[in-house]
C-alpha cells in the first residue's frame, strides 16, 4: 500500500483511535518501549508513530538527557501525539510529519534506537525500507519492530471479511502486505528476519494481550485500525448494515475477546 494512502486511512479513523488506545494501542506500545530496553540519554527514532503509543512512553523512559523523533503521516495522530505529550509534560519529544522511507535527521547525527511499532508492514518493500531505517543507527544501535503474532485478530478479522463480503457480494481483497506480515508474525520469522538485515545478537519477545469486546468496542476495533480500509468506498447505510452483520456473526461465533498478542524483536547493528 502506498504511503500516502496508508496515512489517509489512519487520519481518518483519528478520532476512533485515539478511543481505542487505551484498549490496544497504549498497552503494546509501553510493552515495546520495555522490551526495547530504552534507557536515559537514549536518542530514540518512532518510526509510523501514530499518536504517541510507544513515542511517548519512549520520551519518558530516554528522560531529560534523550530524545524522541517521532514521525507518521497521519498529522490528525501527530496532533493527538503532541497534545498527550504536553499533558505529561514530555519536552523531548518531537512529532513530525514525514516519511519514513525518505526521512533522515535534520543534525546528520545517529539514532541508539530506531522503533517501529505495528507500521514496518506497511512501508513499501518492506526488507529496504528497514535496512534504511537500520542505517540510521549508530554502531550498537538496536532495531526494534513489533508485529503481530501469528493468529493475533484473526478470527475477529474473518468474521469482518465476511460482514463485507455479505454487502460487498465479492470478497475483499487480500492486503497487499499479507506477505510481509506472515513472514515476520513468529518468534524464528522474526529471528530470521532481523538476522537477515545483518543485526546480531537477536531477540524477540511475545506479548500476550486479550481485549474483551462489546458492541462499542469491537466496532472500535474496526474503524480505529487498519481494518477501517476494508469500508473504503461504503455509502454510510452500507457501513451500517457492515456494523451490524459484523456484530451478528461475532455473537454467532462466540467471540467476545480478541487475541491482540504482539511480537517485538530486537537486533544490534555492528558495523563498524
Amino acid at each position: 500500500m502506498e504511503p500516502a494512502k496508508v496515512g489517509a486511512i489512519f487520519d481518518a479513523t483519528h478520532a476512533e483511535f485515539a478511543l481505542l488506545s487505551p484498549h490496544l494501542w497504549d498497552p503494546i506500545g509501553e510493552a515495546s518501549v520495555a522490551a526495547a530496553g530504552i534507557g536515559p540519554g537514549d536518542r530514540v527514532l518512532d518510526v509510523c508513530c501514530g499518536a504517541g503509543a510507544s513515542a511517548i512512553p519512549a520520551a519518558a523512559a530516554s528522560g531529560a538527557s534523550g530524545s524522541v523523533d517521532a514521525i507518521d503521516l497521519a498529522e490528525s495522530l501527530l496532533e493527538q501525539g503532541r497534545r498527550r505529550a504536553a499533558v505529561r509534560g514530555l519536552d523531548t519529544v518531537r512529532f513530525i510529519r514525514a516519511d519514513a522511507t525518505r526521512w533522515v535527521p535534520a543534525d546528520g547525527e545517529p539514532y541508539d534506537l530506531v522503533l517501529c511499532v505495528h507500521g514496518i508492514f506497511f512501508l513499501p518493500d518492506m526488507d529496504a525500507a528497514a535496512a534504511r531505517l537500520a542505517g540510521l543507527l549508530r554502531p550498537g544501535g538496536r532495531f526494534t519492530v513489533t508485529t503481530w503474532a501469528k493468529g493475533a485478530l484473526e478470527r475477529f478479522g474473518m468474521a469482518l471479511h465476511a460482514a463485507v463480503e455479505r454487502e460487498r457480494g465479492t470478497p475483499p481483497e487480500s492486503p497487499s502486505n499479507r506477505d510481509s506480515v506472515t513472514r515476520i508474525d513468529s518468534e524464528d520469522g522474526m529471528h530470521a528476519w532481523l538476522a537477515g538485515l545483518g543485526l546480531v545478537r537477536t531477540r524477540v519477545r511475545r506479548v500476550p494481550l486479550t481485549v474483551p469486546l462489546t458492541a462499542d468496542l469491537a466496532w472500535l476495533l474496526v474503524i480505529g485500525s487498519g481494518f477501517r480500509g476494508m469500508l473504503d468506498g461504503m455509502e454510510p447505510e452500507a457501513v451500517v448494515r457492515v456494523r451490524e452483520g459484523l456484530l451478528g456473526l461475532l455473537d454467532e461465533r462466540g467471540i467476545d475477546s480478541v487475541d491482540a498478542t504482539s511480537l517485538v524483536g530486537v537486533g544490534v547493528v555492528t558495523r563498524p
